[in-house]
């Protein structure tokens, strides 16, 4: 059931021959192959569960030399799986993002492993200390969605590798050219007993998830994040799932400005709408909904209607993506509901699908019930700011919420009220793009995070140390229990503070004097 949940939205075009070492021709040789290297990280993890710093950014150092050599590779890998895809974006998105993960990574990874120290009471303590360690969990998979095979296949290796762990890849089977791209990279750059790559596909990522990882992370639907996770219960496998949802961006009236609409505009090409952060609809005052529209469909035709905008975005995955987000369109025509197109209808087998903008569509419409994924921004109005508030509450919690305001008391009152993986004021989907900020969903957008420390935070089991020192109280609290007991209970617990104060005192010189003097 879960393999054909995971292709529920897609019917994935074949995976062509992966020409790699020891490469998978079929699922069950894959699963095979998956079992195999599943095993030998296992094995290696326990030689080395504690790898050094400078051993973990060793590894991390190899990421940018890695995508610098694959460059091209990567782009034309791209090209062919999204049936044409902007090189620019392919570097932008996909390849300079990793660079800077990597170098923060890298920047602060002494810092982060440097045990924190935790507070004890010196009264029934003593000089006893605790303090936290950071260790490695052990062997990750990440599962990849394919709308950034490389961004989403990588960026959680960084943040995995940083923490001392050894990483196992699945990547999409819907972009299958970058799957083969990613393994035969990986292969060139690390031992597989460090990071390896596994190709298939249905079979292969029904059995992936019932594996015991240490963690498993999982980019893609909420359909299949709920099957993931049910699989991962069986073993008790943390997870992290990075869902998407219905991002929205709430604007201000003194914000619907022509500025607003093309960064709007610009965030909703990027890789045409297939973005889990990109724009999911706008909420726009009621008394300027047909002027921002005009502003929006400007834009839109001003800048990306020539080729639809081909030589800034990508194409839609798969036909059948397509054929679902043709079917948004045409169900909000027969609605009744204003939808303006830019760009020229598709011809042949091109996947460039024109931008829709549909105004005040009815909530009873899939567009307004699903996530779009895809080059469609519906544009409803709102009459009160607490209407806003409603209206986003209404549904699950989104990955991302945008709000255009110069007014802080507008963006308080939204961000205080509603809930939300992240949050961009004044601009779209740029919380996702920081390499120190953590990155991951709530409710049906997700849980768990990846990015900075908070990353190295979640790939890691913080284990709590406690040393014993001189002085306190400890052996009044095991057995075998008698008067000074009953002192500790009835004056330093239960006692006022008038009783605490003394019982202190009486306490804290004998403490004193064994710490300093034995």
């Amino acid at each position: 059931m879960l393999a054909q949940e995971i292709s529920a939205t897609a019917t994935p075009a074949p995976e062509p021959a992966i020409t790699t070492s020891d490469s998978a021709a079929t699922d069950e040789q894959a699963i095979a192959r998956l079992n195999r290297i599943f095993k030998l990280q296992n094995a290696a993890f326990l030689k080395n569960p504690y790898p050094s710093a400078d051993a973990r950014i060793a590894l991390l150092k190899r990421i940018e030399p890695m995508l610098r050599k694959h460059r091209t590779a990567i782009l034309d890998a791209l090209d062919a799986d999204f049936h044409g895809h902007s090189r620019q974006q392919g570097d932008l998105l996909e390849i300079l993002g990793m660079f800077d993960r990597a170098k923060f990574n890298i920047a602060n990874l002494k810092k982060w492993m440097k045990p924190v120290p935790k507070s004890v009471n010196p009264v029934t303590m003593g000089s006893a200390k605790a303090y936290l360690k950071y260790h490695p969990k052990g062997v990750i998979g990440n599962m990849v969605s394919w709308n950034f095979p490389f961004d989403i296949g990588l960026g959680p290796v960084l943040d995995a590798l940083a923490a001392g762990n050894r990483v196992i890849i699945k990547p999409s089977d819907l972009s299958p050219a970058c799957g083969q791209v990613m393994q035969m990279m990986i292969e060139d750059t690390f031992d597989e007993d460090t990071v390896a790559v596994v190709n298939g596909g249905l079979e292969l990522a029904k059995y992936y998830a019932t594996l015991p990882w240490d963690h498993l992370v999982y980019t893609g639907s909420g359909v299949v994040g709920r099957k993931i996770m049910a699989a991962a219960a069986k073993n008790l496998v943390p997870v992290t799932l990075e869902l998407g949802g219905k991002s929205p961006t709430i604007i201000d009236a003194n914000s619907a400005t022509e500025a607003t609409a093309a960064e709007i505009v610009g965030v909703k090409v990027v890789k045409r709408g297939q973005m889990c952060v990109t724009v999911d609809y706008c909420l726009v005052p009621e008394a300027q909904l047909a002027d921002f529209t005009d502003k929006v469909v400007s834009v839109f035709q001003e800048r990306f209607s020539q080729d639809n905008a081909a030589a800034h975005s990508c194409g839609i995955i798969t036909e059948r993506h397509l054929t679902r987000l043709n079917s948004l369109v045409e169900e909000a025509r027969a609605s009744g509901a204003k939808v303006i197109q830019i760009g020229a209808d598709i011809t042949g087998d091109n996947r460039d699908m024109p931008f829709y903008v549909v105004v005040d569509p009815s909530d009873e419409l899939r567009l307004m019930q699903e996530e779009i994924f895809g080059p469609i921004l519906p544009i409803k109005s709102y009459k009160t700011t607490q209407d806003a508030i409603d209206y986003v509450n209404q549904g699950d919690h989104p990955l991302g919420l945008y709000i255009y305001s110069e007014n802080q008391a507008f963006v308080d009152q939204i961000t205080e009220n509603t809930r939300s993986g992240g949050v961009s004021v004044n601009v779209c989907a740029l919380q996702a793009a920081q390499p120190s900020m953590p990155f991951g969903g709530i409710g049906g957008s997700g849980m768990g995070i990846h990015h900075g420390e908070e990353a190295f935070k979640e790939f890691s089991n913080p284990r709590g140390y406690f040393v014993k020192g001189k002085g306190g109280t400890i052996e009044r609290i095991t057995p075998p229990y008698g008067p000074a007991t009953d002192d500790l209970i009835e004056n330093g617990a239960y006692g006022g503070i008038a009783q605490q104060l003394k019982f202190a005192l009486k306490v804290v010189p004998k403490s004193l004097l064994k710490r300093f003097f034995g």
